[in-house]
């Protein structure tokens, strides 16, 4: 399945060049910190990285991942929905965008509107949730731009990060009612794989 924005298309489909682009950015320190703040950079060998893939992967009825590439084709990251509650309905968004020149040019906004917009037109749920870390002001923005709301903070897993800030854990969420009452917004283009043979 491919989801289709103005800026950024969203696919499930792997392509060639998808495992390079990983193991190059689990190599990016700055984009680990924000990731994973509490946890020393350690760089992935090739040895280990190779070992990594070959580990059978879980496939989970809760979680779904999408690789995101620029309308122009350039593979910038992945965002997926997980922790998905159908009974009490609702799901986590959580994004990655590796390469600090991705940043701040709304590529991971449209990319998380995509899929918050996903959750409540095409699987029903009634919120979207995300959760992040006081540090990460990025995905903060990101949050607040697509319209979710602080909804709590608890503690981190340690009182202060590897660069010495203090971490708490923010929690955000939506609606669908107040996603839906927020304006009109054109539906993005959802292709099946079965369209695109």
């Amino acid at each position: 399945m491919r989801i289709v924005g103005q800026l950024v298309v969203l696919r499930d489909d792997p392509q060639d060049g998808d495992t390079e682009d990983l193991f190059r950015w689990l190599n990016l320190e700055e984009w680990n910190y924000y990731d994973e703040p509490d946890a020393p950079f350690q760089p992935v060998s090739r040895a280990e990285f190779a070992a990594r893939q070959n580990l059978p992967q879980k496939s989970t009825a809760s979680s779904h991942s999408w690789q995101i590439d620029t309308v122009a084709g350039r593979h910038i990251g992945w965002v997926k929905y997980y922790h998905l509650d159908a009974q009490a309905g609702y799901a986590y968004v959580g994004i990655d965008l590796p390469e600090p020149d991705t940043w701040g040019q709304g590529l991971g906004t449209e990319a998380v509107r995509l899929v918050v917009d996903y959750l409540f037109r095409e699987m029903g749920l009634q919120s979207a949730r995300t959760k992040t870390w006081t540090g990460n002001v990025r995905m903060r923005r990101i949050a607040e731009k697509v319209g979710f709301q602080e909804i709590a903070r608890s503690p981190h897993r340690v009182t202060f990060s590897v660069r010495g800030e203090p971490l708490e854990f923010v929690e955000y969420a939506i609606s669908r009612q107040e996603w839906l009452a927020s304006g009109p917004r054109e539906p993005a283009s959802i292709e099946s794989k079965e369209v695109e043979r």
